[in-house]
């Protein structure tokens, strides 16, 4: 393998290596790597409360709020929600966020601002969930 050195480590060292493992086959090299990243990187992922969304101008809070996912890749934050259709790439959080926010407003206008009866079935579905977020009548 190239690149590689051996090194010794004490027993109690690879077993907790052995814990931290993702899957059976994976050396302890990765292990160390990944530890590394993260320690060096920060935060590498994490979730994130959605409470208000701005719609139509106005900002509303959410009765339930949307658990935003968000992971860290290659110094650029994705940010989703697959229950709400929400995914963006963004260099920042704030930046990640905002997008988010627009995203909401367009699901808003393509599901709420729509007449029922050009819904199919399955959007009048995702339009009750959306209406199910807020505590007062939009």
């Amino acid at each position: 393998m190239p690149g590689a050195s051996s090194i010794k480590i004490s027993e109690s060292v690879k077993e907790g290596l052995s814990s931290l493992k993702e899957h059976p086959r994976e050396t302890y090299g990765d292990v160390i790597e990944r530890l590394v990243r993260q320690t060096r990187g920060g935060i590498q992922s994490g979730h994130i409360p959605l409470q208000y969304v701005k719609i139509n101008g106005t900002i509303r809070e959410l009765y339930h709020p949307i658990d935003l996912s968000f992971e860290v890749e290659d110094g650029e934050y994705i940010i989703y929600n697959n229950e709400y259709h929400l995914l963006v790439v963004a260099p920042d959080l704030y930046r990640g966020l905002k997008e988010i926010n627009a995203q909401f407003g367009e699901n808003w206008n393509d599901y709420i601002e729509r007449a029922e009866n050009e819904l199919t079935p399955g959007a009048l579905h995702f339009r009750d969930s959306l209406l199910s977020l807020f505590t007062e009548a939009i």
